[in-house]
């Protein structure tokens, strides 16, 4: 028949976007059992924030969401949400190994260093983990605003890290080479903790904020006077949290200015979408040109129109058209164009910066000075709190190997894995929209802006997952038939098909069933096939 068919492992799509690799379908299941006790235990098999990453978590899995192929992706962030809120308390406390006697410092309280010391102190390592602020947190305490991340859900997490003893030190300005000697090693997870600053005339103005020192501020309860018109310059995350805090200060007009088109803007789209609803203008494609006074204070701001902003090669290059210039009314701007590490407490050889200040690391997150590590936003520039805690968990891989461990820090200890797949809910079923506070009432105050799931809405949510991980599918292709057409690689998001290397004797190129693995049954490429060369059976291809 000349069928080809290419069977290969593969993790649900969901799972392999996870920077941390929690396991999502087996959390799922959980909680359409109404056990969101083991649900929780999932999760925190492989993160230490299961709260934290419940209401702020940037969701990739999400864009992976198989369910795509029948109608909407599952809402895993809030189901993730919903398993720390419903479930009947914080969990037994992991043990931790036998003290290794090896002790490791860690700079920064942020995701990633906390994460890292979570693991190391899992493994039996004494950690001691730095802070120049006084409270632990790094950035989820000190500039994620309230509305989006509530203050009790870091303290929800960080009850838990802390349990293990390890030992904290805030409102200390550290030096690494005070650190040297004195641990057997030391992670630098200080993270991007200053704003990047932009040299436009009239910045140093009253009235002018920048972004990271703004929402640092604001988070503080600190009194930040903003006036009636607010512009915010800059399209990241960072940005449109400085516009919807200003909001909250009680500006009347905010609006948020960027070089990007609107497709273009590195800020979430929900997050975006969330501003709008606000009455937040968002003004694309414009780039700063000068801060205009009035008896030495802001009074507008001036820009030039963004033709593009990125090259050919991809590399940030913005090309203006000097012609087209725009004047903003504004008595307050806010600068939010991204933010930068502070490296002045690193003074040890061997510990070297890069482009953007970043710090130097090996394949292990060592830098060249042996048994000094650097991870997070430290190492990679700006990125989210997900990512961190990945960071965090190579980390503690790479310290434990270095101070003699086998570097597992993956433990079977969470929850039965033998938990039968429900039946999905049928095609069509739509994504079950979590409560949110009214757009007019929320700009009142910095109360979240999402009220989560009820108990039996969970349940129905989790009950959409189609446990890609228990349902098994084969997939063959005719390759005498298939004449190269495409159309089910157009059809399938789940990257089940792949070209052939080699044509058939018609000429063509047939497609593979690459991935048969990842087939969920939809049947969307085998209604498309236009030279009936597909066939799709329920079972493994071997059994």
């Amino acid at each position: 028949m000349g069928a080809l068919k290419d069977k290969k492992t593969v993790l649900p799509p969901c799972r392999e976007d996870c920077p941390a690799g929690i396991d999502v379908p087996l959390y799922i299941r959980h909680i359409q059992h109404g056990d969101f006790d083991g649900a929780l235990a999932v999760i925190r098999d492989r993160i230490p924030f299961p709260a934290v990453c419940g209401y702020a978590c940037v969701h990739p899995c999400e864009a992976r969401c198989a369910r795509i192929q029948f109608d909407e992706t599952v809402a895993i962030r809030m189901l993730k949400r919903a398993a720390k809120e419903k479930s009947t308390g914080p969990g037994p406390m992991p043990c931790a190994a036998a003290p290794t006697g090896k002790s490791v410092a860690i700079i920064g309280s942020g995701p990633c260093g906390l994460t890292a010391g979570y693991y190391l102190a899992l493994l039996g390592h004494a950690v001691e983990v730095f802070e120049k602020d006084k409270l632990a947190g790094g950035m989820l305490r000190s500039a994620i605003p309230e509305y989006r991340l509530p203050e009790e859900a870091i303290e929800s997490d960080l009850r838990h890290i802390f349990g293990l003893g390890i030992r904290f030190r805030g409102g200390e300005h550290i030096r690494v080479d005070e650190l040297v000697g004195k641990y057997d090693a030391v992670l630098i997870a200080s993270g991007n903790q200053l704003s990047k600053k932009l040299a436009v005339p009239g910045s140093e103005l009253p009235g002018v904020y920048w972004g990271v020192d703004f929402l640092r501020s604001v988070k503080k309860g600190e009194k930040v006077p903003v006036g009636e018109k607010v512009c915010v310059i800059g399209g990241g995350n960072a940005a449109v949290d400085a516009a919807m805090s200003a909001l909250r200060l009680k500006a009347k007009d905010v609006s948020l200015i960027c070089l990007e088109k609107p497709n273009e803007m590195p800020a979430y789209s929900w997050e975006v979408a969330e501003a709008i609803e606000e009455g937040i203008v968002i003004e694309t494609s414009w780039g700063p040109q000068v801060i205009h006074d009035r008896d030495g204070r802001v009074a507008g701001i001036s820009c030039i129109r963004c033709v593009s902003v990125f090259d050919d090669k991809g590399r940030f290059n913005p090309r203006y058209d000097p012609l087209v210039t725009r004047n903003f009314n504004a008595d307050t701007v806010i600068f939010a164009i991204g933010q930068a590490p502070d490296t002045d407490f690193i003074n040890v050889k061997g510990v070297g910066t890069k482009e953007e200040g970043l710090i130097g690391v090996d394949n292990d997150l060592m830098t060249d000075a042996p048994g000094i590590f650097a991870a997070g936003e430290a190492v990679t520039g700006p990125s989210s709190i997900i990512h961190a805690i990945a960071q965090g968990r190579r980390a503690s891989v790479a310290i434990d190997k270095f101070l003699g461990g086998k570097g597992t820090i993956d433990r079977a200890e969470a929850a039965d894995t033998c938990l039968k797949a429900c039946e999905p809910s049928p095609r069509g079923t739509l994504r079950h929209r979590a409560g949110t506070v009214d757009p007019r009432e929320r700009v009142s105050g910095f109360v979240p802006v999402e009220t989560g799931y009820s108990e039996d809405t969970a349940v129905d949510e989790a009950l959409r997952c189609l446990a890609c991980d228990a349902r098994k599918f084969t997939v063959e292709v005719n390759s005498l038939l298939c004449k190269e057409c495409g159309y089910c690689r157009e059809v399938c998001s789940l990257n089940v098909f792949s070209p052939s290397e080699t044509l058939n004797p018609a000429g063509y190129r047939p497609v593979m069933a690459r991935d048969t693995g990842r087939c969920v049954g939809c049947l969307k490429c085998l209604y498309i096939c236009p030279d009936f060369a597909l066939s799709i059976r329920k079972g493994d291809p071997d059994k």
